[in-house]
């Protein structure tokens, strides 16, 4: 005769199938939770895909925990909009929602422009959405904001591109990187959202010069580099330089780096020019 399991025995049978279950709900859960971000980055693309005012996207989906993911998106809005079309544009992209929700979504976009010179250039606006939410994203608000950032590409005549992240604005140029860093800090005035960082950057790798400070900070403290720069012999180019009064440092900094194989005279010339100046410089030779 065969005998029915026992109470006991049944109870622990049924408290191992809920367990069971209850691990494959929190295992199912915790993988919608873990790929927030890339879902949504994916349903934000095809989106994108489909409108006809958007020249290319990047879209980077960040499955971070805990909470629900989010994303950073570069958009670039293609050429020939107006003012008042890149403000519809921007506004409808940063209204819409897809199925997948995050915490929070970071957009820099970008649309052309003509810097001080005539040439064209490349700027850009930041828009948060979700969490921290940053920026008005009405047309008549963000119309304003694509004059006025416009406005400070043709007051540059180097201006190359203005990048805008949450809380970085950053100005390449083909000249002088502090005439940039004058002009960003009277971008500035028209209070972009956010921004407590900003760097003027001109050339490129092998000759690569900055200027970095933080929002509301004068330039000024950092110009008397130039007097170094200026003394340098001709034909000889940095392969970098650097004066920042950025966080976290508490006062200014200067670095210069000269091209490897650089006559130490020149570096002795360049350290005597920065001590007569009162600069703090950081100077050496590439190897």
């Amino acid at each position: 005769m065969t005998r029915s399991p026992r109470p006991a025995a049944r109870r622990r049978s049924r408290a191992a199938v809920t367990g069971v279950l209850a691990s494959a709900l929190v295992l199912l859960l915790s993988s919608c939770q873990m790929n927030a971000g890339t879902e949504f980055a994916s349903q934000f693309g095809r989106y994108l895909d489909g409108r006809d005012d958007v020249a290319s996207h990047r879209i980077r989906g960040n499955n971070d925990l805990p909470g629900r993911g989010s994303a950073d998106s570069r958009v670039d809005l293609r050429a020939g909009l107006s003012d008042a079309e890149l403000a519809r544009s921007i506004s409808e992209i940063t209204h819409h929602r897809v199925a997948r929700k995050i915490a929070h979504h970071n957009l820099s976009f970008y649309f052309p422009a003509v810097n001080g010179s005539g040439a064209p250039a490349t700027v850009s606006v930041f828009v948060r959405t979700g969490d921290g939410a940053l920026g008005d994203t009405s047309p008549a608000a963000l119309e304003r904001r694509i004059a006025e950032v416009r406005a400070f590409a043709a007051s540059d005549p180097g201006l190359i591109t203005l990048d805008t992240f949450i809380h970085d604005l950053r100005g390449s140029t083909t000249g002088d990187p502090y005439v940039t860093a004058d002009r960003l800090n009277d971008y500035l005035r028209t209070d972009p959202p956010g921004v407590r960082y900003m760097s003027a950057t001109s050339g490129d790798v092998g000759a690569l010069g900055v200027v970095s400070f933080d929002a509301g900070d004068s330039v000024e403290p950092l110009r008397p580099l130039r007097q170094v720069l200026a003394a340098l012999p001709p034909g000889v180019t940095p392969v970098r330089w650097r004066a920042s009064s950025q966080r976290p440092v508490t006062a200014p900094q200067f670095e210069l780096v000269l091209p490897r194989g650089t006559d130490p005279a020149v570096l002795e010339a360049a350290e005597h020019r920065a001590a007569e100046a009162g600069i703090p410089l950081s100077a050496s030779i590439a190897r």
